[in-house]
């Protein structure tokens, strides 16, 4: 009993250094600084994590950002993360549900549908992330408009049941349906000195480390 005690705490031992170490050399920790202990508590930092590691892994010239903070209408607002790629510019925002999700794009608000015929409305997740991406669009007026999209992520807690979207540079995914989608973007919008230039020009409009951890306090992901 006492020998299988001590091969289960070195097996724990070794499980945590190995995901230490993969943690403290990933893109994610090199941009946010957010420490293994940070991703173990916090249902949300894990989110990001899971986005960056699937957005780091993207074919073709590309860089990320997490947290940026943009000006809409006098106030500083979030985008969860950002994919300077060679064929555009992906605003990213991370939604957390857990019903079956029913909107349109041209709706003001969208549903969800919970147990036992309950549901509840919320603010629609293209229309907000589309007001982000046109504020970052006018701070980088030098861009091609047309190499903006906009992108919203569900947590796979949920469930769709019916989605509209009319427009061609919205799309919206569930987290276990990014990798395929990041298979499939492709083209020669952007050179790669423009992808490093941009990145340079954002990566100070990143937001710091406690502002995640002060949000993951008030909403559940």
């Amino acid at each position: 009993m006492t020998l299988l005690l001590i091969i289960l705490v070195i097996f724990t031992i070794g499980y945590f250094m190995v995901n230490i170490y993969r943690h403290d050399n990933s893109t994610f920790y090199k941009l946010t600084s957010y420490s293994y202990l940070d991703l173990l508590t916090s249902k949300k930092i894990r989110t990001l994590y899971k986005l960056v590691g699937v957005l780091d892994q993207v074919n073709g010239t590309h860089k990320i950002l997490v947290n940026i903070q943009v000006p809409v209408n006098d106030a500083l607002k979030t985008i969860d993360a950002m994919l300077l790629h060679e064929s555009g510019i992906y605003v990213m925002n991370i939604r957390a549900k857990s019903g079956w999700i029913n909107g349109r794009e041209r709706d003001h608000e969208w549903k969800e549908l919970l147990h036992k015929g309950k549901s509840r409305t919320f603010s629609n997740p293209i229309h907000e992330t589309k007001r982000l991406m046109f504020a970052l669009r006018d701070q980088l007026a030098e861009v091609d408009e047309h190499a903006f999209q906009s992108v919203v992520l569900f947590t796979d807690d949920c469930s769709f049941q019916q989605i509209e979207i009319q427009s061609d540079n919205v799309e919206v995914l569930k987290m276990k349906d990014l990798k395929k989608w990041t298979s499939s973007i492709k083209g020669n919008v952007i050179s790669e000195t423009d992808i490093q230039t941009l990145f340079v020009t954002l990566e100070g409009s990143m937001s710091k480390k406690n502002a995640i951890l002060k949000a993951d306090k008030t909403v559940s992901v």
